[in-house]
């Protein structure tokens, strides 16, 4: 137990594949020829990332970051898996070993790797190569090498992407052929996928989400001939997650940037966050903007429900929700507008279903005058920035909400509005 506390103290950088305390030392002590990717699973269905190091018939030696002491199933292949352990007393950083608790092939249990499996584990790719080919006649092992070498190369490629498998159909059964054998796809689904693609003979693809919504899969389903046909299956669920953490820290700092510039007059809010702006305060009035003449009915009802304490802020209230509903018509093709009263302020709130703000524009489009693209809220907006004591935004590809605080306050512009024409 001491030695691997003092070795990460006095030589922290020193391998622990090639230490005799971290794994006892012996002919069956071997490294595959390249680090083998694979996931552990916790009785949880949680899963970590890791990599066989090294190994022997009843250790693993593992990089990885799930939790020591623990228990875990790692799946290799399609019919053989293990139940493994990790021991808390060797290792150090994320190199743990593991102790092999059990080894399914099929139907069967055992307590240890078979001679079959550990030197598909550790034979390298060539070693294979050449154990195969002496099964043929000598005038075929060269092109059987050939052959070998150009398949193993692209399963390999597939194998090393930790993204999807690669599975035969044929006769109502899948085989695993590649990828990952822990990948659980849902049957009745991949099922109904080759059959459409064998039915029409040609490629159908289908984007799923698992029954527990938790992962979302990529399905391509490729017809061979009248009875069978091949499945390629990606995992798409981290690379979605990753995106959306991007777009999240992507916000934030754009949040961040135009709320300084704006002295935290302008504030971009998720869409959980605008549900609590938008149900604030006593609605006065509603409608709606299809064309050009209801922007003006819009400014008539305004002009007509505004108490008298907000009378001074009637010019640039109706002049913003002209520009606000001109936007609206001009980048979404309409939408709708509110009127609300709060104890602070009158809330003017259009919302429209157009595509959304790019967020790489948001700074421009609210900031720079006279800046407009096709997907920007135009150059009105520095008008509405420049009236409206706060405004609020949430944008995508679902629409886009904007909120325009008036604050009643004294000495301000006296010009009341008049009915437009």
């Amino acid at each position: 137990m001491q030695e691997c506390s003092q070795c990460t103290r006095k030589t922290p950088n020193r391998s622990c594949v090639d230490c005799d305390y971290f794994m006892s030392p012996g002919p069956l002590r071997r490294k595959p020829p390249v680090p083998i990717g694979i996931s552990l699973i916790a009785a949880d269905g949680k899963r970590y990332a890791g990599r066989i190091l090294v190994l022997n018939t009843m250790e693993l030696g593992l990089e990885t970051q799930a939790p020591v002491p623990g228990q875990y199933r790692i799946y290799l292949q399609q019919h053989l898996s293990l139940d493994v352990a990790g021991v808390p007393t060797r290792g150090k950083g994320n190199i743990h070993l593991f102790d092999i608790l059990a080894v399914y092939r099929g139907e069967e249990t055992a307590s240890r790797l078979g001679n079959e499996e550990y030197r598909l584990l550790t034979d390298s790719t060539g070693d294979f190569i050449e154990q195969v080919s002496q099964l043929v006649p000598a005038h075929l092992q060269e092109l059987v090498k050939e052959r070998l070498r150009a398949e193993l190369e692209s399963s390999e490629i597939f194998n090393a992407m930790r993204l999807g498998k690669v599975m035969r159909y044929e006769k109502g059964r899948f085989r695993h052929l590649t990828g990952q054998a822990d990948l659980e796809l849902p049957l009745p689904a991949i099922e109904n996928l080759m059959r459409q693609a064998i039915d029409r003979g040609t490629h159908c693809r289908e984007v799923i989400v698992s029954e527990d919504g938790k992962r979302i899969f990529d399905l391509h389903g490729i017809p061979l001939d009248s009875r069978a046909g091949g499945l390629v299956a990606f995992d798409l669920t981290e690379i979605i997650e990753k995106e959306r953490q991007m777009r999240r820290q992507e916000m934030v700092a754009y949040r961040e940037a135009v709320a300084a510039v704006t002295n935290g007059r302008l504030q971009l809010l998720t869409s959980e966050e605008m549900v609590a702006v938008l149900s604030q305060g006593k609605e006065l009035v509603r409608g709606v903007v299809n064309k050009a003449a209801d922007i003006a009915l819009a400014r008539n009802k305004l002009c007509s429900l505004l108490p008298a304490a907000f009378s001074a802020r009637a010019h640039g209230m109706t002049l913003s929700l002209t520009e606000a509903l001109t936007n609206t018509l001009k980048h979404a093709t309409g939408g709708e507008w509110v009127v609300r009263q709060t104890d602070a302020a009158i809330r003017i709130i259009i919302q429209d279903q157009g595509q959304g703000i790019k967020i790489k524009d948001l700074p421009k489009a609210a900031l720079m005058r006279h800046y407009s693209t096709q997907n920007s809220l135009g150059c009105g907006f520095t008008l509405m920035l420049y009236y409206a004591d706060k405004v609020y935004l949430t944008t995508g590809s679902r629409g886009t909400t904007l909120v325009l605080d008036f604050h009643q306050s004294a000495g301000e512009d006296k010009e009341i509005c008049s009915p437009a024409s």
